[in-house]
């Protein structure tokens, strides 16, 4: 008997967990599937890329521009944020991104090949991080998505490379997690100094 209580109690952990993960969609976020789409797929219906510059290189006096794409509400109902988690090699900065606009994606204007039918309004996101943040040398950034409220608050992490537990791929490629934990799994990025 204190097996199959073990199992039901573990059962309904999962359908509780599994019911709040539902009300916080991932399925549509994407920065970069991997490192080099960031800097070769366009954003839909736009003219730059993920990652604006389109190079793993920029100088210390440039702002590093990227683009995020998530579900239209993904974070169910709670109010949404996203930021960036850029570390400069010897400390994180957290960067706020900017809502930019509505984008619409069917069958006949997917993106990715999603999706395979019917259609899903997703929303755009801008993030910025000044040349005050950046340093020389190597950077690297993950992207967070948050949804908060007075009492509550639930992030997700793009990131470049699975690892871990706690990692899942979502139907465009990118890859996720829930967990803090994400050393070596974010992307990079090299400042130039100044000549």
């Amino acid at each position: 008997m204190k097996h199959a209580a073990a199992i039901l109690t573990l059962s309904g952990l999962l359908a509780a967990e599994a019911a709040a993960a539902g009300d916080f969609c991932t399925e549509w976020a994407y920065h970069s599937a991997g490192s080099e789409a960031r800097l070769t797929e366009r954003v839909p219906g736009g003219e730059h890329c993920f990652l604006a510059n389109g190079a793993v290189e920029a100088a210390a006096s440039d702002t590093v521009t990227l683009y995020v794409l998530t579900a239209r509400n993904f974070a169910g109902d709670m109010d949404e944020q996203v930021f960036v988690r850029w570390w400069d090699g010897t400390m994180a900065h957290w960067v706020m991104g900017a809502w930019v606009r509505n984008v619409e994606l069917d069958a006949g204007n997917g993106f990715r090949g999603q999706p395979e039918e019917g259609a899903v309004t997703a929303d755009l996101w801008r993030i910025d991080i000044p040349p005050l943040v950046t340093r020389p040398g190597d950077n690297f950034y993950a992207i967070q998505l948050k949804g908060y409220r007075a009492d509550d608050a639930e992030e997700r992490y793009l990131l470049c490379r699975a690892g871990g537990d706690f990692s899942r791929t979502n139907r465009l490629g990118q890859i996720w997690s829930a967990s803090e934990e994400f050393d070596g799994q974010d992307w990079k990025m090299i400042i130039r100094p100044e000549p």
